[in-house]
This record gives C-alpha cells, sequence and structure tokens, in this order.
C-alpha cells in the first residue's frame, strides 16, 4: 500500500528534472553529443519519444552553454498555440525570442514596418537584420515541442526558412553564429511534408537512449535501501523498463512510496503487473502515448501494427531503414529500439502491455486478412471449385458455346483447292435415294481421262451390280455407315478403299470433333476402322511419299504433324461421348470460309456444259468428292459451329483438315497439358484477389476487373488464332469474377465488423474516462449531442 505522507524523491515522473527541487538527472551520452554540436553552432534535432527527457537535456544544455558566455534561446511551442493565424504565431515567435535576448526593438512595430513582405521572409529578415546585429555572441535557439506544429497548415514555410538559414551560412558568414536545435515528437520527413518541396534534410541527429544500468545507478539512491539491495532491486526493475526514463523512475517512485526494507524479484514483477495493467494501463499518460502513436497517429495503422507484429513475434529479423516512414514512426512512438541494425520490442512493459491480444484488436481486419495468404487460399479454393465443376461436366456447354464464338470470329481462309465437290441433283438419284449404276458409270468415264488423284464416293450404294470401271478403279474410295448393310458392291472392292462415314456428336448435337479410327462394330456391313476422310486423305498423300505412323494408341504421325488423340480433359472437353471402345477422336479445325471448295453438278459434267479445259482444271490431281449437297436434305444435314453442313462438304472439311495440317503446316487445335488448365484457371483468380486486395472502391474493381476481363477474351482469341490453341476462357473469367467478388464481398462484411469493434472500444474508452471524472456517461453523451445541435444548426 502507498504510504500517504511520502515524502518527496529524487525520482521526475511528469515534466523536467529541474521542476523537481531535489530532482535527480542522469547523464548519458546525448549530454555529450548535444553540448558539443551547439559549441560548433551546428544545426541539430532531438526527435525521440514522450517522455524520455528531452526537455530536461534541452535546459541542461542551454544551462551550460549559458555559464560558458554563450546565448540561448528556449522556445516551448505550446505558449504560442494552434488557434492562431499565420502572422500571430511567427509574430508570437520572434515576441518570445526578443524576450529572452533582452533585444532593443518593438516586435509589433517592427513586423508592421515589413508588413509588405511574407511572414516567412519577415522571420528570415529578422534574425539577420536585428539578431545578428544586436548580439556578438553565439546563440543557439532550441525550439521545442515542434510536433504541435504538425496540425498547422503554414509551418512548412518555418522549417523551411530554418533550412535557409542554415544554407545562408555558406555566403553571408555572419549566419554562422546562429543555429538551432529542434525538439519534439517528429521524424524530419513530418517538418516539411509539402512533397513538392525539398524535404527537411539539414542538421545533425542527436539519438537520447535508454538508460544503461551503469547510468542508471544514481538512482537505486533514492530506494531506501542497503547499497547491494538497492543496485539489485534497480536491476530487476530495469529488466522490465530496458532503461526507458520514465517507466523507470516510476517503478523506483512507487517502490519508495510502498517502502519496505527488503525486495525480491517477485514483488517487484507483482509491482509491474499492478502498475501497468487493466484500467492503471488505460490511465499512464506513457501507455496512453504510445498507444495513440500506434493507432490515432499512425500514418498507415496496417502497416504499423503489422510490422510491429513482426518484431513482437521475432519469427523472422526486422532490419532498421532510415527511409522507412513504418520504421521511423514506431521508433518515434518508443516502443521498439535499434540494436545492432536490428529492431526489438524495447522493454518487457511495451511487450506485456501491446501484446498479441492488443494487435488482433487494433489491427483493421479488413487490411489484416487481405495479405498474400489470404489471396493465395481464396484464389486456390475458386479455382478448385472451378475445376470440379468442369470435371461434373457443368461448365462444358458454356466452353463449348465460348469455343464455336472464337472460332467464328477467325478470319475467312478460302477454298480447298485441292478438293473439287461433284454434287448430285435429284434428276440422277433412283428411287433408293441414291446414285443410279448408270450414272455412276457414265461419271467416271467422264473423270478418268483428267486422273483425279482420289475419288470418294460418299453415297450408301446398294445395287446389285456396277460396271466394269467402278470395280477396276484404284482411285475410288467408297464411304459406309455402321448398322447400315453394305451394298453388294462393296464386296468386289479392297478393304483398303472403305471408310466409314460415322461422326461424332456433342451433347448439344454439334460435330466439333473429327473420327480417325473406331473399333468395326461386329455383325455389321462396315467392318472397317478407318474413316472415310481418313482413307480418301492418306491415298491422295501417299501420292507426295508421306508416310504414316501410328504411336500406339494416342497418336497418328502423318510426314511431321502429329494428330493427338482427344482424352477427356483436351480444352473444353472434360465429358465426350466417345464413338464406342477405341474411337480415335481429334479436334476438327474447320477451314473457315462460306465454301470449302469448287462445286460442279453432275449433271453439268454428264451433259457437256463444262469446257474439257475447264473440267482438267477441276479434276487433274484433285480428290472429287461424289455426294448430295442438300444441308435440307431429311438424311443428310449436319449442326456444326459454323452452320448447317450436308454430309459431303462435312467430309470434305474432314478431309480438307488433314491436308492442310500435313501439307500446309497449319496448327491443328490443341489445349493445355493436364497440369496446364489448373495453372491458368489459378492464375486469374489470383489476379481477381489482387485487384480486389489493392482497389477498394466498388467501382474501381467493377472498372478494372472489366479491363481484365477484356485482356482475357483478347489473350484466349489471339492464342486460338496464332497457334491454335484453346485456352480455358470461361473457367478463368470465372476464376477472376469470383475471387474478387468474394474478397471483397468479405472485405464489406469485415469492415462492418471492425466498425463495431471500435465503436466498442471508443465506447470502452468513453466509460473509463467517465469513472475517472466521477460522471454518468449517459449525462456525458447527452451533453455531446447537445453540444453537437448547437454547432450544427438545421436550417
Amino acid at each position: 500500500m502507498v504510504k500517504p505522507n511520502a515524502e518527496a524523491s529524487i525520482y521526475t515522473v511528469g515534466g523536467t528534472v529541474q521542476a523537481n527541487e531535489q530532482g535527480l538527472y542522469i547523464s548519458r551520452q546525448a549530454d555529450e553529443e548535444l553540448l558539443s554540436l551547439c559549441r560548433q553552432s551546428a544545426f541539430a534535432y532531438v526527435l525521440t519519444p514522450r517522455q524520455m527527457g528531452k526537455s530536461s537535456l534541452m535546459i541542461r544544455t542551454a544551462e551550460q552553454l549559458i555559464d560558458e558566455g554563450r546565448l540561448a534561446v528556449i522556445i516551448d511551442l505550446t505558449q504560442i498555440g494552434t488557434q492562431v493565424s499565420a502572422e500571430e504565431w511567427y509574430r508570437g515567435l520572434l515576441t518570445l525570442i526578443a524576450d529572452q535576448l533582452m533585444l532593443n526593438v518593438s516586435v509589433a512595430d517592427w513586423w508592421q514596418t515589413y508588413s509588405h513582405l511574407g511572414v516567412t521572409q519577415r522571420l528570415t529578415q529578422f534574425f539577420g537584420q536585428v539578431v545578428l546585429t544586436q548580439l556578438q555572441s553565439p546563440v543557439v535557439i532550441f525550439v521545442d515541442e515542434i510536433d504541435t506544429t504538425l496540425s498547422l497548415d503554414f509551418t512548412d514555410d518555418f522549417f523551411a526558412a530554418i533550412r535557409y538559414l542554415y544554407v545562408a551560412r555558406a555566403t553571408q558568414p555572419e549566419f554562422q553564429q546562429l543555429s538551432f536545435v529542434l525538439i519534439g515528437v517528429a521524424t524530419p520527413g513530418d517538418l516539411i511534408r509539402d512533397p513538392k518541396r525539398t524535404p527537411f534534410n539539414i542538421g545533425q541527429r542527436v539519438d537520447l537512449t535508454d538508460f544503461t544500468m551503469q547510468e542508471a545507478l544514481p538512482l537505486a539512491a533514492g530506494l531506501g535501501l542497503p547499497s547491494a539491495q538497492a543496485e539489485q532491486a534497480l536491476e530487476w526493475v530495469l529488466k522490465w523498463t530496458g532503461g526507458h526514463p520514465y517507466l523507470t523512475q516510476r517503478l523506483c517512485q512507487l517502490m519508495t512510496q510502498i517502502g519496505g526494507s527488503h525486495w525480491t524479484e517477485a514483488e517487484v514483477d507483482r509491482l509491474v503487473v499492478n502498475t501497468f495493467s487493466g484500467q492503471q494501463s488505460v490511465q499512464d499518460s506513457n501507455l496512453q502515448f504510445v498507444r495513440d502513436m500506434l493507432t490515432k497517429r499512425a500514418p498507415n495503422l496496417s502497416e504499423i501494427l503489422t510490422t510491429y507484429r513482426e518484431i513482437y513475434t521475432g519469427k523472422r529479423t526486422v532490419f532498421d531503414e532510415e527511409q522507412s516512414l513504418v520504421k521511423s514512426h514506431l521508433k518515434l512512438s518508443g516502443i521498439i529500439r535499434r540494436r545492432d541494425d536490428k529492431l526489438w520490442v524495447s522493454n518487457l512493459i511495451y511487450k506485456r502491455i501491446f501484446n498479441a491480444k492488443w494487435i488482433e484488436e487494433y489491427l483493421p481486419t479488413p487490411l489484416k486478412i487481405l495479405t498474400a495468404q489470404r489471396i493465395f487460399f481464396t484464389s486456390l479454393a475458386v479455382a478448385l471449385l472451378i475445376l470440379a465443376m468442369r470435371v461434373l461436366g457443368v461448365l462444358q456447354p458454356l466452353e463449348l458455346q465460348t469455343f464455336d464464338h472464337l472460332m467464328q470470329l477467325r478470319p475467312t481462309e478460302g477454298l480447298d483447292n485441292r478438293i473439287t465437290l461433284v454434287t448430285l441433283d435429284s434428276a440422277y438419284l433412283d428411287s433408293h435415294n441414291s446414285l443410279s449404276n448408270q450414272a455412276l458409270n457414265q461419271l467416271l468415264e467422264k473423270l478418268e481421262p483428267y486422273e483425279p488423284t482420289v475419288i470418294g464416293l460418299n453415297l450408301l450404294r446398294d445395287a446389285s451390280s456396277l460396271g466394269a470401271n467402278l470395280q477396276q478403279s484404284s482411285r475410288l474410295v467408297v464411304a459406309c455407315a455402321s448398322g447400315v448393310f453394305a451394298p453388294p458392291v462393296l464386296l468386289d472392292i479392297s478393304r483398303e478403299q472403305i471408310g466409314f462415314s460415322d461422326v461424332v456428336l456433342d451433347p448439344d448435337n454439334l460435330i466439333r470433333r473429327q473420327l480417325l479410327f473406331v473399333a468395326p462394330l461386329p455383325r455389321t456391313s462396315c467392318e472397317v476402322n478407318s474413316s472415310f476422310s481418313y482413307v480418301v486423305a492418306t491415298r491422295y498423300l501417299a501420292n507426295f511419299g508421306i508416310s504414316i505412323t501410328r504411336l500406339e494408341d494416342t497418336t497418328v504421325q502423318i510426314g511431321n504433324s502429329s494428330f493427338y488423340r482427344l482424352n477427356r480433359r483436351t480444352g473444353g472437353y472434360y465429358t465426350p461421348s466417345l464413338y464406342g471402345d477405341g474411337g480415335y477422336n481429334i479436334l476438327l479445325n474447320y477451314r473457315k470460309s462460306p465454301q470449302i471448295a469448287r462445286e460442279v453438278s453432275l449433271s453439268d459434267i454428264l451433259s457437256d456444259l463444262i469446257t474439257p479445259d475447264t473440267l482438267s482444271e477441276l479434276i487433274r490431281d484433285r480428290i472429287i468428292m461424289i455426294g448430295r449437297n442438300d444441308p435440307m436434305s431429311a438424311d443428310d444435314f449436319f449442326i456444326t459451329p459454323h452452320g448447317v453442313m450436308s454430309g459431303t462438304v462435312l467430309q470434305a472439311q474432314m478431309v480438307s483438315h488433314i491436308l492442310s495440317a500435313v501439307l500446309d503446316k497449319r496448327p491443328l487445335i490443341w489445349g493445355l497439358p493436364i497440369w496446364g488448365d489448373p495453372l491458368w484457371i489459378w492464375a486469374w483468380a489470383t489476379v481477381g484477389g489482387l485487384l480486389a486486395w489493392r482497389l477498394r472502391t466498388r467501382a474501381k474493381l467493377v472498372l478494372c476487373c472489366g479491363i481484365s476481363l477484356v485482356v482475357l477474351y483478347v489473350s484466349c482469341f489471339l492464342l486460338l488464332l496464332t497457334w491454335s490453341a484453346w485456352i480455358p476462357l470461361v473457367p478463368a473469367a470465372l476464376a477472376l469474377t469470383l475471387t474478387s467478388g468474394s474478397i471483397f464481398a468479405s472485405s464489406i462484411t469485415l469492415q462492418a465488423q471492425q466498425k463495431l469493434k471500435i465503436s466498442k472500444s471508443l465506447r470502452d474508452k468513453l466509460e473509463a474516462v467517465c469513472r475517472v471524472r466521477g460522471e454518468d456517461m449517459t449525462d456525458v453523451v447527452a451533453r455531446l449531442i447537445i453540444e453537437y445541435i448547437k454547432q450544427n444548426k438545421l436550417p
């Protein structure tokens, strides 16, 4: 229990040591440094946390200078105040200087005489024309509490003027007699805040450090204990305070007030806990200053508390950086200090009060959670969700439609001049809706002299006999279909000249794939495993000496082109319906053209309406595709991404696809490897997370997400156009949108929670203040409301 009539002690826990008649001044290295600089008329500054002994150091240094015959002026800027104009502030400053130096001048009259000049120019003129002309000795002007100027909007000029007085020494030697010492709780960067002006970069810094054990030893004398016990007790105190002047002297003062002839370490520990815990912590002026510096006065609350948390936890070494605004502010608060270029929590008292729980309470929740770690996990979760949707086939319809859209945007490629279509009309179709034997034999007789390379007959025939021309033609390739009985004529043709014309439909009944091989279905008349288009194309390529190799069951090598089998995870396909067992699908890269090849009707050929030269141009060394080209035919039309096509045109597209890839090096459509799609989707999810993290307003986020989606769209189209790469567009767009939206939405929710947290904290602080003042909180709130109404009168 504290003694009610404790005698005055040597300890000073408020104000300057000089105000305490029995106060004990502890000299530190800063005393010698500052005195030496003042003797040299150097500009200096002491910018440290509160209650570190700045004012005591200032007064002690000024007294020593005066004893040496020098002049010293001590200006406490709190005397001038902040509720003044620039004119009043500058005039008040000069009045204090003139009074202390006893200058022979009326500041008010002199100020009025030079009213035609700006206030800053009048300040510098006053030093040059009045101070330095009337005084012959060097003068040091100590300016204390400079942090009170930070709330004023005109004091940038004041510190710029001080910098001018320093620079003027180079051209006006008389100014070497004048020096300034700036003292307060601020950083040099705070003094001139306008980024367009030269920063305050003059003067030498004087660091006011905590007491070392050796420096603090004189404090042991006031504990009223035997010398050895007093030193031991002081050591236990320093263990908690780290030598902080205020905290050390406060604990020592409490020990003297409590009294006792013996102290143990456990008793000192209990004294610390009782003094700096609970309500005592809220009321302590030093702890309140540290708390305000970390929260209310923090230039960036999130960065300040995040950096402090890194230092507090010690999980990694945090190095000091003089140019870091965050680290300079933390040092200025006093909660951390520098040792061997590293930053540490200053003392155990601060570490106990401003602990992990306190950091959690004050660190803004939205800014705390929106870190790289949160973006990482959120984007990963969204990417995994979208991948799961792809596996289940949820996105496949939309991806296929988007793929069709991009394919349709490609420029027109023109005709494939290796192919000619010979189309049939109703006059030459028999009752079975097929080409009559007579007409077919006549056609072959017309075509053979012009030596076509391959003749593809895309008709399902069932005639019982054919002419010798058909049976003996090695150029002919005939189509058959599974489930349709083969015409007897097929028995007289080599199976190498037969191919199935079956196609595979996607779930939306569109054809996007080309079937090259399939295991022949038993008990059908079309027991071949190669497709009609593949047989036609490879027989044509054989004339160029191009070899064909089938590598296992996943790749067909035709010349230098590799045709990879479509798997369940190619492009936007995740659940393709393969054609039976062993179906070998590839993506069909349609030729973008209004017409796949030149077309001539069978009637024109048989009626000799086409000249021999034209006929030779259309037939010689070409692939002749014979079949119907009536998209409206009920049994011979197919829906493709490029519209409705007849079976003959579709087969011609497939033939052209193979020929263009082998002979023209036209790219085949390909997708990313199995690991590529997840990385691509995750990357765009991360982009969405970063946008939501960096952009705080809905409008900016929507704008930037829109721009990102346009970039994604254009990128996917250019990749498809240039390299025929089918890159996931829909999943990436969903990933970007969902990630940015979820993070932004959670940020709004967390901001609301943070406001509630801050409101609760303010309410608790108001309750504490009211208890200290003995007032009822309801009355205080009512008084504040009435005052607000008075100050904000409604019209």
